[in-house]
Order: C-alpha cells, then structure tokens, then sequence
C-alpha cells in the first residue's frame, strides 16, 4: 500500500471541530423538530441555533437561508427559482454543467439563454453584451469563484456592466468570498469550508419573485430533507474553518505562489488557468503540455501525493475539462492542486518536486 503524503485533491476529511460533535449531534438530533414533545423540542433549539451561526458566518439573515440534502440541485434551485418563460438567463461558458442544464431546460420550454464567453485569465468578458433593455427581464448566474480552477470573478462590476434584473449566485467554491452588492439567491456547499457531504445552503434573499421551482403542493421553499446533525456539524466546521481562515488565507496564497513560480522556472511546459493574484489561494489549476492528466495523477499517487484531474463538475471526473477549454488552454494534462488548511511548507516543497520528477518521466 502506498503511503499517501499529502492530500492535494479538492476532498478534505471532515473537520476536526465537526468529527468530535457529529457522533453528540446523531444522539440529539434524531426527533423532528416540528413535533411536539421534549425531544422535538430540543432538536428545534438546536436546528434554530446552528441556522443563526450559519447565516451569521455567511452574512446572511436566518429567514434567508434553507439548508438542502443534496447541494448539486442547489444551482437548479437558485436559478430556475427566479426565471419564468419571458425572463432570458444569461451564464458564463465556465459555469458547472449543472447551470448549462438549466439553460438548455429553459430553451426546451420556450425561454432563451445566453452564454457569455471568459478570457484567457478566466473573466467574464461583458464587453459588446447589450444589458437588459427597460421592457425585458433577465437572470444571471454567476459564481463567486470557479470550483475547478479557483479563479474569481468581480460579481459587483459584472452585475453593474450587465444590469439583469436578478442574480443567482454560485458561491460553492469557498465559503469566504464576499457578497455583491445586489443579489437574490445563491447557493453554498458545507464542503467547501470542511463541512460534511450532504448539505447546502440556499440564500433566498429576494423572496417576493423567488418561487420554488419543484413540483409542491404547499408553501415549502424546499424539501426540507436534510439531515440535522450534518446541519450542526456544518455550523460548527464553518465557524472554525472561519477562525482558522484568518490565518491560513495569507499563508496559503503565498504558497500558492511559490508553486506556480517554481513549476514555471522547471521549464516544463506547464500553463496555469489564472494568476495567483485572480484565484482562490487554496486552488491551482494547470495543464503540463505533451502529458496526460490521468496518468500523471496515478504516478503521483503512486508516490504518495493525491491530486485531481480533468473537469471537476462531472461523473466522469477525467472527462475534457469545458472551463479549461473555455479558457483557450488545453486540458489533456490537467491538474489541479488544493491546498488545505495545515498542508506544511516542507509537504508543498515535496509536492513540486514530485510532479516536476513525474513530469519529466512522462516525456
């Protein structure tokens, strides 16, 4: 068996803060909350205080927030809660697939969507896109950041540029990216902040033309499914990954730098998707020309260091990147290196060296 130094791939083990509370939180957290009786009761103060550290840490009010079982149809929530047939939804060529449904969905039955092209850096480009006129309606879809190469946008200046007339926000990337200011739905991942699978949160700021786009018989903005105690352990991975964030975000970010610089002057025909200076400090994305992702990603596991390849928001997680190529950067080498809070300076050193080792092998 190989013994695996260190995890770069963009899944992290739960929390420490959450893993010693999860076992508790099972415990306590088994009646529904909505019944009546001791434990009902208990279960209710518990849910009521884990939604106010939620909504506090992401800045959002408790009555905006809904936690959802299954954060992949957090996007068809977000979207599709705001758009009806007259309303044109206008997304990047970089957003998840699961947004490129949805606008194929919503052309399917009548409406129109369109898609805005990126730069070489990963930007929306809005320049020669017509903001909305007086008479028409729009949504835009945006994210925060890019899951797959950690590369941000500026919301507030795309929202200014483009002026739809409502923003469902993608912001499952990282838990700490700043809100714009004008926005009316937008969904979070737990995962993102070393919370545990199975849980989102979705933001319904504006809750007048928010409609709940699943079929329902009831005034329910969600399912409702979800499981409480990965509610509490949620809250409690946000609120200490937070607190360790002020920290790490600026270690991080120079580490970051420190692999795309090294790995640039090895001189080995390495291209990155975005700067150090316009992503994520926690996520690299590169593309090694004349090699290919998969098997780098095996002889890199091979000696201990567990990376990702291919694009990050399919089943099939080595299948062609569509943000790589969106970018005009080729993604049959693929990599991408997340560094996790606690990753050491010595286990970053190795890393480089690894993959500069297995880079010229594979020539």
């Amino acid at each position: 068996m190989v013994r695996v130094t260190g995890n770069f791939t963009s899944q992290s083990p739960l929390h420490p803060a959450a893993n010693s509370l999860l076992l508790d939180a099972f415990g306590q957290g088994w009646a529904d909350p909505a019944k009546i009786g001791d434990h009902s009761a208990r279960t209710a103060i518990l849910r009521n205080e884990a939604i106010e550290s939620l909504a506090s840490n992401l800045n959002l009010h408790p009555t905006e927030l809904e936690v959802i079982g299954e954060p992949r149809l957090g996007q068809h929530l977000a979207i599709s809660g705001l758009l009806n047939k007259s309303r044109e939804l206008v997304h990047s060529e970089v957003d998840r697939r699961s947004v490129f449904a949805v606008g194929i969905d919503h052309q399917n039955n009548g409406g129109s969507t369109r898609v805005l092209k990126v730069n070489i850096s990963g930007q929306v480009l809005c320049e020669g896109e017509l903001p909305k006129s007086a008479s028409s309606q729009s949504v835009l879809a945006i994210q925060g950041a890019n899951i797959e190469t950690g590369v941000t946008q500026e919301v507030d200046q795309v929202i200014d540029l483009l002026n739809p007339t409502f923003v469902a926000l993608d912001y499952t990337a990282a838990a700490n990216l700043k809100l714009p200011m004008r926005w009316d739905s937008a969904i979070f991942d737990a995962t993102s902040w070393q919370g545990p699978a199975g849980i989102g949160i979705l933001a319904i700021r504006n809750s007048v033309e928010w409609k709940n786009p699943l079929p329902n018989l009831g005034i329910r903005r969600t399912p409702e499914s979800s499981s409480l105690p990965l509610l509490l352990a949620s809250a409690v991975a946000l609120d200490a990954w937070l607190a360790e964030e002020v920290i790490e975000q600026a270690r991080l970010a120079k580490l970051n730098s420190e692999i795309r610089t090294a790995l640039s002057a090895q001189e080995l025909g390495i291209t990155f998707a975005g700067t150090s200076n316009n992503s994520l400090a926690q996520t690299i994305a590169l593309n090694v020309a004349g090699c290919v992702g998969e098997d780098l990603v095996r002889q890199l596991n091979e000696a201990g260091y567990v990376l990702d390849s291919g694009s990050a928001c399919t089943a099939a997680q080595m299948q062609p990147s569509h943000v790589l190529s969106a970018m005009g950067i080729k993604s049959e080498g693929n990599l991408r290196i997340t560094l996790h809070h606690g990753v050491t300076d010595a286990e970053v050193k190795e890393l480089i060296a690894a993959i500069t080792s297995v880079v010229l092998k594979s020539r």
